[in-house]
């Protein structure tokens, strides 16, 4: 696969499924992007920093300066282009695309079915 056939669901499930090749910064960058979704008061917060699952380091908020969306494509691609020899993708065997889950047995795009 070239990196021009990288499409949306692609990049998804690579990043939904891939989290071996994700880096500690990667992983806490987006546990931090997602709580910073939410309105946390400060003893959640001092508690999500204790814990390791929240961060205000520049290198992470710099990570996720361009919102979570463009982080998870960042990283799905960074993945793609380091690790595509040894990802394990759920290819549908008509059409080649991905599946929603690794374990999928039905094509989201041409709705092939191989149970």
């Amino acid at each position: 696969m070239e990196t021009a056939t990288l499409y949306p669901e692609l990049m998804e499930y690579i990043y939904q499924y891939a989290d071996q090749f994700k880096t500690a910064n990667e992983k806490l960058a987006a546990k931090t992007a997602l709580y910073r979704r939410e309105a946390l008061n400060e003893k959640v917060l001092r508690l999500l920093k204790t814990k390791g699952w929240y961060s205000d380091d520049n290198v992470i908020r710099e990570m996720i300066a361009d919102g979570y969306e463009s982080f998870k494509r960042k990283v799905a691609q960074r993945i793609y282009d380091e690790h595509k020899d040894e990802l394990v993708l759920n290819l549908c065997p008509k059409c080649n695309k991905i599946t929603r889950t690794p374990e999928s047995k039905q094509c989201r795009f041409c709705y092939h079915d191989w149970h």
